[in-house]
Order: C-alpha cells, then structure tokens, then sequence
C-alpha cells in the first residue's frame, strides 16, 4: 500500500462538506462492488417473498430440480 497524502481543499469548493479522493481503481472497484450488493439485495428479497408465499421447495440434491 502506497503513502497517504494529505491535500487540504478549500470549503468554498465543497460547500463545506467533506471530501475525500481516491484512485479510480478503487472507485471502479468500489462501484462493481455496490452493484453485485444491490444485486444480491434484489435476489434476497424475492427470495424471501417466495418463501413467506410458499412458493418454494426443499431439495436433497440438485438433481431433483431436473424433476
């Protein structure tokens, strides 16, 4: 891991609200990150609403999902 660097911004440029800067790398990273998490979020909640609605079934093995 490289050194931090510390750079001081002016409040005027962020409204007084912090700020903080990091490589794109990290924030591409940062960003397909977030979505995979949405994207499991999504994938819980229907799983769960099919499981209140008993819309599931318990299986053994995969091989009685071909059934």
């Amino acid at each position: 891991m490289k050194p931090v660097s510390k750079v001081t911004i002016p409040k005027r440029i962020t409204d007084g609200e912090e700020l903080i800067v990091i490589r794109r790398q990290e924030y591409e990273q940062m960003v397909k990150h977030l979505a995979e998490v949405k994207d499991a979020l999504v994938k819980i909640k229907k799983g769960e609403k099919e499981l209140r609605e008993s819309r599931t079934r318990v299986v053994k093995s995969l091989n009685e999902l071909r059934s």
